[in-house]
């Protein structure tokens, strides 16, 4: 039996004429083209500024760095995301301090941040915005590379912090095979950053990072702009035919599901997805090795990370399935609801 991907980017005619046109311009490297989405980027997540860069990880670095933030500095992060973070952190010579998250949201816990911190990265995870906007009274760097184009609360998804940050890996809402993106309405923190990614023409040297997107992966990141609408619906309808299959509900408001999560009702996560993978649908723990594991830390200390960890399972969900394989993960989840309840629950 043909194995139904767990992750698989949504690629058509309109990305394949929109990198031709970015070919046949032979402007490849970072150019107006590159600027131009990333103001269309910034617009997305309501901030006034965009940077395109190579990654999420670089687009995390350079967020920080365009703080302003000294080697040294102490910088809250959720326990449970995966370890880029930590590498962007130590890329920019920071310290992370691990916080536990909340279980409504997965999101990092506002109170359970630290005194005296110098910054905070937060994560929208999944698809499920979280209440970031509780955070105040330290620079907040905005983590929306898994949600995107939602509000919670009123607020905007990307406006919440000081800095907004996304990721445009192969895998995630949006793709331009790899890359990321930097947003903020802060002109000094804009000022900041260019300054740090221009490496020409340049009056006086001082280590620069060489970040910048190509207009080559813009070209694709911005047709993949232009269906951001549509696919999204796509993935809401998608989650819609699996609730129904489990008898669990409709989706949950303001969920964008960039990942459809079940966890087991006494049953181990790890026997689930073995019966999945067992009928040709890959899933998987939707964080593989969270960031208080890689710090050397017990999940003693982070009880809620550490649930998340033991029970969450990551099903295959995105536009790109056929309705053949849509119809298999609805067959298992249908005849599998006894033994499977819904994150988040409605």
């Amino acid at each position: 039996m043909f194995k139904i991907n767990h992750s698989k980017p949504m690629l058509d005619s309109k990305d394949a004429a929109s990198l031709e046109d970015a070919l046949s311009s032979f402007h490849l490297s970072h150019g107006g083209r590159a600027e131009g989405v990333g103001s269309r980027m910034a617009a997305l997540l309501g901030m006034d500024y965009g940077v395109l860069v190579h990654s999420g990880t670089d687009a995390l670095t350079l967020a920080l760095l365009g703080l302003g933030f000294r080697p040294g500095g102490r910088v809250a992060v959720p326990a449970y995301m995966c370890s880029a973070v930590l590498d962007a952190l130590a890329s920019a010579g920071l310290v992370p301090l691990p916080v536990d998250i909340e279980k409504e949201t997965l999101g990092i816990s506002s109170d359970l941040i630290p005194e005296g911190v110098d910054a905070v990265v937060g994560a929208h995870l999944f698809g499920i915005p979280s209440p970031l906007y509780r955070i105040s009274g330290v620079p907040l760097v905005e983590d929306c590379a898994q949600t995107l184009d939602t509000e919670v609360d009123g607020r905007r998804v990307g406006s919440m912090g000081s800095v907004s940050v996304c990721s445009f890996y192969a895998t995630k809402l949006l793709t331009s095979g790899h890359g990321g993106g930097v947003a903020t309405s802060d002109r000094g923190v804009l000022d900041c950053m260019v300054e740090l990614v221009t490496h020409d023409k340049i009056e006086r040297w001082s280590p620069r990072r060489h970040y910048l997107m190509s207009d080559l992966n813009a070209a694709l990141l911005a047709s993949q702009l232009d269906k951001l609408g549509a696919m999204l619906k796509r993935r809401r309808e998608i989650s819609s035919r699996y609730l129904a299959a489990m008898g669990k509900g409709a989706p949950s408001s303001g969920n964008v599901y960039s990942r459809f999560l079940v966890i087991p009702d006494g049953v181990p996560a790890d026997d689930v997805i073995a019966a999945f993978v067992a009928t040709g649908i890959e899933a998987k723990r939707p964080v593989y090795s969270p960031v208080y594991e890689c710090l050397g830390r017990s999940g003693d200390e982070f009880p809620v990370a550490s649930w998340a960890r033991d029970n969450l399972v990551s099903i295959p969900l995105y536009p790109a399935l056929t309705e053949g394989e849509i119809d298999r993960v609805e067959s298992f989840l249908e005849s599998h609801s006894d033994e499977l309840r819904r994150w988040p629950p409605a």
